[in-house]
């Protein structure tokens, strides 16, 4: 049962409405590509303040980068009263006063930009020369935790606050607040990894970006941690080729079918006496991932493991002391299984749990025994979050595909099982920011749509709106000409809607006929089609309107998020059906009196630059296509991600041969455009260099446009300004608006 629940409406900025406020005689300037990209970018999206929940939920933190750094400054929520969460003139004093920093330098470490309080936020941690420092609030004294000429990373507060756990060369350590250190393992190193993610841990299962192997206990006792073996993992180097004498950087990098690392789970006491191992029985000698760890409140250790090719997810119970371990539940698939977070526990002992086991992810009830005891959310659309939990009120709070697959809204759902309650009525993009504790009287909703810029506002329990937090005006927006894009749906010949986005060019006029340029990616469950405000990216998109070229995103069916049983159709054969998703689409838009549809080109980055790749060496629907970061043999790509979907190799040898592109080579229609970055440690640029040679080889030719020092992305400024200025000048030369 759906209840709506009512509010007032946001006095959110319109784009609609400002264009249309213009005078009928302003001048418009054009667009350039100089005002997207580059060091001297405007910014196409609002300014929102940094906003976080302090503990208890009553107040939250407020942060704003002027010159001389970052400003906290704490609000009640209820009555919306300020004050400054610290003064940073004491703490800058004692910088420069116990790290020897410049007077400047000391200002601006004082005003730090993210905050890494302690759990009771009395304390903040800084990683500064080198070492660890913690500033107490209260007394506004500055402790040095470390000294010495080693880097630590990772470093945590425990629960308590009362220490700080760190990884120093691959091994995991504590110390205490009066800089007392202790060391929780030994043997770290190039193969041996103590309380650190390696590369591929970090990027297909923990996040990208995110290393941290190692986890308090709720009662600041102990910490589980992962060790990783890398002794049988091939390694990848990297070159920076800038330097005369080019640095190697080599790492592991298991590609499909090579050994993994070796992972197990480890639980160490806090004040020392060894290492207990968990036992996670029931395997054997099978190749298995641990995909999740984390403590119940009765400081059991829960975590997930999978197999190899992911079929399957265990979730364990085990005990920290013996190493003695249960399993709880199992999650299967006739394809893949995707981690989905771990268990949210609840006073009863029982947990709240993701599943996909319908083809859509939602949220189900368990007891502590792993017996199925309510599903809270069903349907055909997807829970993506689950954000907070309060069990007094009975209510847990999620963000999720309820009204559209392309937008996000954010429900409350009762944890009796007896339905959910919609508490965002804005169409397009919501999220919400709630407290991690107390009573969840206030939260944090941010909200956009395809035409109105990012807001957010402070709403209560009810949804009423409290009060505006920024948001909304994006004044560079005001000088330029903007095609409004258009959401629309294709529908295949087989009944399914593709999500797509629509510009036509500026002063479009039916009558005359355009080239067109389609955007994709085209990977599992990863959209480009949503309701949501696009900021830059949307802006490359009208400068291209601007040009006199048509502009089609459009996210086939595998991309769509219309749950996991929409991606089913990739398993073990990746870009086929993707590709008759896509020409699909593009012959809907071909068939436009107003498109030329001997005239269209495509691009696409990473799995986009595949698909682009696909498409132009096995169809003969473009005229041109530029590739970036492209993977073009499965086998080159990473175990965990590609053995997900594709399994292994060995098991799948015909997949493996009948989705690459660098067999395919020879029979490349259109113009071509390849760009990597040359530091590139995910897609490495090997995959160009032997397209490159597949290509060279057919006697095809092709254009390549290579990025020093850039890695997966091309963050550069001046680079990027000229990744688009190639990519802008390559689309103007082939379809000829």
């Amino acid at each position: 049962m759906l209840k709506i629940l009512r509010r007032r409406p946001l006095g959110t900025f319109v784009l609609l409405a400002l264009l249309a406020l213009q005078p009928a005689t302003a001048q418009k300037e054009p667009l350039e590509l100089h005002h997207i990209y580059g060091p001297e970018a405007l910014d196409f999206s609002p300014e929102l303040p940094r906003l976080r929940w302090l503990p208890g939920g009553e107040e939250y933190l407020s942060g704003e980068d002027g010159e001389d750094g970052w400003s906290w400054t704490a609000i009640d929520a209820a009555s919306g009263e300020s004050r400054p969460f610290y003064d940073p003139g004491p703490l800058a004093t004692a910088l420069r006063e116990q790290l020897d920093l410049s007077a400047d330098d000391a200002a601006s470490r004082a005003r730090p930009g993210a905050l890494r309080l302690s759990p009771a936020a009395d304390r903040l941690l800084l990683d500064l020369a080198s070492d660890l420092s913690v500033w107490s609030f209260d007394d506004e004294t500055l402790t040095r935790l470390t000294r010495g000429p080693e880097t630590e990373e990772l470093a945590r507060f425990s629960p308590d606050g009362r220490r700080v756990a760190f990884v120093r060369d691959a091994d995991l350590y504590v110390v205490d607040l009066g800089g007392n250190e202790l060391r929780l393992t030994t043997g770290g190193g190039e193969n041996t990894l103590n309380g650190k993610l390696d590369w591929v841990y970090q990027e297909e299962i923990y996040g990208r970006g995110n290393y941290q192997a190692h986890w308090w206990s709720p009662d600041s006792r102990r910490l589980a941690f992962l060790q990783s073996d890398e002794r049988d993992v091939p390694r990848f180097t990297v070159v920076d080729h800038v330097p005369f004498r080019p640095p190697l950087e080599v790492y592991p990098y298991p590609k499909a079918g090579d050994p993994n690392p070796r992972v197990r789970l480890g639980v160490a006491k806090a004040s020392g006496g060894g290492i207990t191992w968990i036992d996670p029985g029931l395997y054997g000698h099978t190749e298995t991932l641990i995909v999740n760890v984390t403590f119940s409140p009765d400081g059991d250790v829960w975590y997930q493991v999978q197999d190899r090719r992911q079929t399957f997810l265990d979730l364990h119970r085990a005990d920290p002391d013996t190493g003695e371990s249960e399993r709880i539940l199992r999650e299967e698939s006739h394809a893949w299984v995707n981690v989905l977070g771990p268990p949210q526990f609840l006073q009863d002992g029982g947990f709240l749990w993701f599943s996909e086991r319908t083809g859509f992810q939602h949220l189900y009830r368990y007891d502590r025994n792993g017996k199925l005891a309510k599903t809270l959310t069903d349907g055909r659309w997807e829970v993506r979050s689950l954000n907070a939990v309060n069990e007094e009120a009975g209510f847990a709070y999620v963000s999720g595909t309820y009204r559209s697959p392309i937008g996000a809204d954010v429900l409350r759902v009762a944890l009796d099982g007896s339905g959910v309650a919609l508490l965002t009525e804005e169409p397009g993009s919501q999220r919400g920011s709630f407290p991690e504790d107390g009573s969840i009287e206030h939260w944090i909703a941010t909200s956009s749509d395809l035409h109105t810029p990012t807001t957010m506002t402070l709403r209560s329990a009810s949804d009423e709106t409290v009060r505006d937090l920024g948001g909304g005006d994006v004044p560079d927006i005001e000088r330029f000409d903007i095609s409004q894009p258009e959401l629309l749906s294709i529908t295949t010949s087989d009944g399914v809607d593709l999500a797509a986005m629509l510009i036509r060019p500026h002063g479009f006029d039916p009558d005359r006929v355009y080239p067109a340029w389609v955007h994709v990616y085209g990977g599992p469950h990863a959209q480009q089609v949503r309701n949501g405000w696009q900021g830059s990216r949307g802006m490359w998109f009208q400068y291209l309107a601007q040009q006199g070229i048509v502009v089609l995103v459009v996210d086939n069916r595998i991309s769509s998020g219309k749950g996991v049983e929409s991606t089913w159709p990739v398993y073990r054969n990746f870009g086929e059906q993707e590709l008759i998703d896509l020409v699909e689409a593009v012959d809907w838009l071909g068939a436009k009196p107003w498109v030329d549809k001997e005239r269209i080109g495509l691009d696409g980055w990473s799995f986009g630059g595949y698909m682009t790749l696909f498409a132009l060496t096995r169809s003969d629907r473009f005229r041109a296509g530029i590739a970036g970061g492209s993977v073009v043999d499965w086998r080159a790509y990473d175990s965990i991600y590609t053995e997900r979907y594709m399994s292994t190799p060995d098991d799948n040898p015909d997949g493996y041969e009948r989705t690459s592109v660098l067999e395919s080579a020879k029979d490349l229609h259109g113009d071509l455009l390849i760009i990597h970055g040359t530091m590139d440690d995910n897609v490495h640029m090997q995959n160009t260099l032997q397209m490159a040679w597949k290509l060279q080889k057919a006697g095809k030719p092709f254009e390549m446009m290579l990025y020093p020092k850039s890695r997966h992305g091309v963050t550069d400024p001046d680079l990027s300004l000229h990744l688009r200025q190639t990519m802008a000048r390559f689309i103007l030369k082939t379809i000829e608006p």
